[in-house]
C-alpha cells in the first residue's frame, strides 16, 4: 500500500466519518453476548430488524422513514458498511495494523476517520488485531492513543465452517459462531507474555474477565501450554460453569446428532425400502403397465381382430426361426468360452504382477506400525524413568526441592502417555488399514480392483453405522461427565 493511496483516504475520510455511528460500532465488542461455543452454528437474529414493517411499494402504502422503529440506527449502520470509501479506509486501518504501520494509523485516527474501537465489520477490533499480529509496539500505540485494554472483539474460533444447509423445519438460517476474547484473553492463549506483561502492568488489565463461553485468560493459557504466563497470571476462580456448560452443548449436540442419524438409518431400512418393494415397485411395474394397457385395448377394441391375426403371425414366424435362433447361439459360445478363458487368464497375470506392489505397500503399513508401537513404548519409558527420577529426587531431599504436586504431575504424564496418547496413535494407525486395502486391490486389478474395495467398505460402513453411533452418544456423555470433572479439579487448583 503507497502513502499516496492512503493520503487520499484520509481526505475521503473526512466525509465517510460523518456518517459513522461510533456506539453502533462498539455495542457488539463492548457487551457481547451470552452463547454456547457449539462446534457448529448458532442462530443469530438481528432484533431492531425485527421490528421494522414491511414496505411495499404503490400508492397508499408509503410510510415514513422516521416512523420506523430503529431506523435510525438501521440506516447509520448500512451508510457505514455500505460506503465503498470507509470500507477501504476500514481495510486501510486494520492491513497498516497487522504491518505496524504506525503512521498511517495516526494520519487515520487524526481525521477521525476510524477510532480505537472501529472494528473490521465482522466484531475484530484493532487492538485485538494487534495482539493477534504480536506487534507490542502497536499494542502500545493503540493503548495510549486510547484504546479499552478490556474491550471484548471477536477473534476466529478454531473450526468454523460456513453453514451448507437450511434447516427447513425450523425456517431459520444458522450462521457460524462468534467467540469473544478481551486483548488479555487473545495475547495469553497465543502466549505472548511481552504483551501481557504489558497489559497487565502498565494499563491494568482486569484478568478476572470471563468470557461468554466461560474462558480466562489463566485458563486460555493454561489449555494452550503456556507455563510462563499461567506462572505469571494470578489464581482465578470463576466461569467454571459456563466453560463446563460450553463443552456441555458440544457433547450434546454430537449426541443430537448421532441420535438423529440413527433415527433417519433406522427409517430407510423399516419403512422406505420395504415400502420401496411392496407398494411402488409392484404400483409401477405391474399395476400401472396393466392399467395402461386395458385402457389401450379398450380404446382400440374395434381393432382387435386384426390384432390378433398379426399377433398369431409374428408368433408363427418366431417359432419357424427357433431352430436358426438356437444354432446362431451355439456357434457363439466357443468364441465367449475363449473370451472368457482370455480374461481369466489376463486376471490371474495381473494379480500375480500386482501382488509384489501390493505386498509393498502392505509392508508399508506394517513397517509404520512398528514405528509407531515403537514411539508409544519409548515414550511410556521416557515418562516412566522422568516420574521415577522426581520422586526419588523428592524422597531424596525431604520434598525441599521438589513438592509433591511435581510428583504428581510426573505420573500423570506418564499414565496420559500409557492411556490416552499409545492408544490414539495405535488407532490412528489402524484406521489406514481401509485406505491400504483400497490401494492394494488397485494394484492387482486396477480401477475393479479399487471398485471392489469401495463396495467392501461401504457395506461395512453401513452394517457398522448403527453401533458407531451409539459409540458416539457414549462418548459425547462420557465427555461431558468428564469436563465437570476437569472443572472441579479447576476450581481446587485454578494454576493446574
Amino acid at each position: 500500500m503507497s502513502d499516496k493511496k492512503v493520503t487520499v483516504d484520509v481526505k475521503i475520510a473526512k466525509s465517510a466519518a460523518a456518517k459513522c455511528d461510533d456506539g453502533d460500532r462498539t455495542t457488539e465488542t463492548q457487551n457481547p453476548p451470552r452463547y454456547s461455543e457449539i462446534e457448529t452454528y448458532t442462530y443469530q437474529k438481528d432484533e431492531t430488524a425485527q421490528q421494522l414493517p414491511t414496505h411495499t411499494s404503490g400508492e397508499g402504502s408509503q410510510l415514513l422513514d422516521s416512523d420506523r422503529p430503529g431506523y435510525d440506527v438501521i440506516k447509520a449502520r448500512n451508510d457505514t458498511r455500505a460506503n465503498p470509501s470507509h470500507q477501504d479506509i476500514t481495510e486501510d486501518y486494520f492491513r497498516a495494523i497487522r504491518e505496524g504501520n504506525h503512521q498511517i494509523i495516526t494520519d487515520l485516527l487524526e481525521t477521525n476517520a476510524v477510532t480505537t474501537e472501529t472494528d473490521d465489520g465482522v466484531g475484530l477490533t484493532p487492538l485485538l488485531a494487534a495482539v493477534d499480529a504480536g506487534h507490542i509496539e502497536t499494542v502500545r500505540f493503540l493503548l495510549e492513543a486510547g484504546a479499552d485494554p478490556n474491550a471484548f472483539g471477536v477473534v476466529r474460533g478454531k473450526k468454523e465452517r460456513r453453514p451448507s444447509t437450511y434447516r427447513r423445519h425450523l425456517k431459520k438460517y444458522w450462521t457460524p459462531r462468534k467467540i469473544y476474547r478481551t486483548p488479555l484473553q487473545l495475547a495469553a492463549a497465543k502466549g505472548n507474555l511481552p504483551v501481557v506483561k504489558l497489559l497487565m502492568e502498565t494499563y491494568h488489565a482486569d484478568d478476572a474477565l470471563i468470557a461468554p463461553d466461560g474462558e480466562l485468560a489463566l485458563r486460555l493459557a493454561s489449555a494452550n501450554g503456556h507455563r510462563e504466563i499461567v506462572a505469571y497470571l494470578p489464581a482465578r476462580r470463576g466461569g467454571g460453569f459456563r466453560r463446563w456448560k460450553t463443552r456441555h452443548d458440544v457433547a450434546m449436540w454430537r449426541a443430537k446428532r448421532a441420535a438423529e442419524g440413527i433415527y433417519e438409518f433406522v427409517k430407510v431400512f423399516t419403512y422406505h425400502v420395504p415400502r420401496f418393494f411392496v407398494w411402488s415397485v409392484p404400483k409401477h411395474v405391474v399395476v400401472l403397465p396393466i392399467v395402461r394397457q386395458i385402457k389401450w385395448l379398450h380404446a382400440h377394441r374395434a381393432e382387435l381382430p386384426r390384432l390378433v391375426i398379426d399377433g398369431l403371425k409374428r408368433f408363427w414366424e418366431g417359432v419357424k426361426a427357433f431352430p436358426r435362433d438356437v444354432w446362431d447361439v451355439l456357434k457363439r459360445i466357443p468364441p465367449f468360452m475363449k473370451e472368457l478363458a482370455e480374461f481369466i487368464r489376463d486376471t490371474i497375470v495381473a494379480t500375480i504382477k500386482g501382488i509384489p506392489k501390493a505386498a509393498r505397500i502392505a509392508a508399508l503399513w506394517v513397517w509404520n506400525g512398528i514405528k509407531t508401537l515403537m514411539g508409544v513404548i519409548g515414550s511410556a519409558f521416557d515418562r516412566l524413568f522422568s516420574f521415577l527420577h522426581t520422586a526419588l529426587v523428592a524422597i531424596g531431599t525431604f520434598f525441599r526441592n521438589i513438592t509433591l504436586k511435581n510428583v504428581w504431575d510426573g505420573f500423570v504424564a506418564f499414565a496420559h502417555a500409557v492411556v490416552v496418547e499409545g492408544p490414539r496413535k495405535l488407532w490412528q494407525w489402524m484406521r489406514k488399514f481401509k485406505n491400504v486395502s483400497i490401494k492394494m486391490l488397485k494394484a492387482m486389478w486396477g480401477c475393479f480392483g479399487e471398485f471392489l474395495g469401495f463396495l467392501f467398505w461401504g457395506l461395512v460402513a453401513v452394517i457398522t453405522y448403527v453401533p458407531r453411533k451409539l459409540w458416539e452418544i457414549l462418548v459425547s456423555m462420557l465427555r461431558s461427565i468428564g469436563y465437570g470433572g476437569k472443572e472441579v479439579m479447576i476450581w481446587i487448583n485454578p494454576k493446574r
